[in-house]
C-alpha cells in the first residue's frame, strides 16, 4: 500500500486533504490502516475494490521506483484521480506464480522503448485502468535477474477485456492483452 512517503509532499502541494485534517508530514502506517479498517465497515469487498485496490497496489510502484518526471505526470494524475492505474502481474499460465511469466518485453532497436507482448489475467481494475505497473522478462537467462516492472500506459496495442467472477464484477477483474 502507499503508506507515508515523499509522495505525501505532492499531496499537499496539489491541495488533497487528508481526512481527519492530518497534515502530510504526520501520515503513518496508523493511519493507513483507520483508512482500510473504515472502507471494511462497508461490508462490501467487491465495491471497495472498485474504489481504488487496483490504484492501491500499483500506485506506490509509480511513487517508489519511477523518475521525477513520471511521478510528477503520471504520480499528479493518480493522485488527483483523473487517471487508473492497476498491477498487471498475474497470467493465465502462470497464476501469481511470478517465476512463472511468459509475458516479455524487447527494447525496440533504437532502444528507447519496449515492445511488450503477453497476457495478464485476473487485473483488479484492469477494465478501466489508464496505467499498468507490469510484470515482464526483459532477459533471456531464465533467472530472476530476467524480471523488470514496467509502466504501461493504455493506447492502441493495449486492450482490455472484463471477466465476469464470482466476487465481483462492479471492481473491473479483467485480462490485459
Amino acid at each position: 500500500r502507499m503508506g507515508p512517503g515523499p509522495w505525501l509532499k505532492a499531496v499537499g502541494m496539489l491541495g488533497i486533504k487528508i481526512p481527519g485534517g492530518v497534515e502530510p508530514d504526520d501520515f503513518d502506517y496508523f493511519h493507513e490502516m483507520l483508512t482500510h479498517l473504515e472502507f471494511a465497515r462497508l461490508g462490501r469487498p467487491g465495491f471497495i475494490d472498485s474504489l481504488g485496490a487496483g490504484w492501491g497496489i500499483s500506485a506506490p510502484a509509480v511513487f517508489h521506483f519511477c523518475n521525477d518526471q513520471v511521478r510528477q505526470t503520471v504520480g499528479t494524475q493518480l493522485l488527483k484521480g483523473d487517471k487508473w492505474s492497476a498491477l498487471a502481474i498475474s497470467e493465465p499460465f502462470a497464476g501469481s506464480d511470478v517465476a512463472a511469466l511468459r509475458a516479455t518485453a524487447e527494447k525496440t532497436p533504437d532502444g528507447k522503448h519496449y515492445v511488450v507482448n503477453g497476457i495478464k489475467k485476473w487485473i483488479t481494475e484492469g477494465a478501466y485502468a489508464d496505467y499498468f505497473v507490469t510484470a515482464v522478462r526483459t532477459g533471456k537467462t531464465g533467472t530472476p535477474k530476467d524480471m523488470s516492472m514496467l509502466l504501461v500506459e493504455r493506447g492502441p496495442g493495449v486492450e482490455t477485456k472484463q471477466i465476469k467472477t464470482t466476487y465481483s464484477t462492479c471492481c473491473g477483474t479483467a485480462m490485459v492483452i
